[in-house]
């Protein structure tokens, strides 16, 4: 169970609109899923990187 950013409580693991997001049991505000947001940053980021190499080789 994740702590929550804000007040380092645990968070419950709760569906809205179908959509994973976490609710801190203390403060009750509600967060995203912070492991699938970093992972398509992530992934977003390797892209763009091997898009700039490519442009800069050219």
């Amino acid at each position: 169970m994740p702590n929550c950013p804000c007040c380092a409580y645990p968070m419950l693991r709760h569906f809205h609109k179908g959509h994973l997001v976490w609710r801190c049991r203390h403060c009750w505000q509600e967060m995203p899923d912070l492991n699938s947001a970093q992972a398509s940053i992530l992934s977003y980021t390797s892209s763009l990187e091997k898009t700039v190499k490519k442009l800069v080789l050219v």
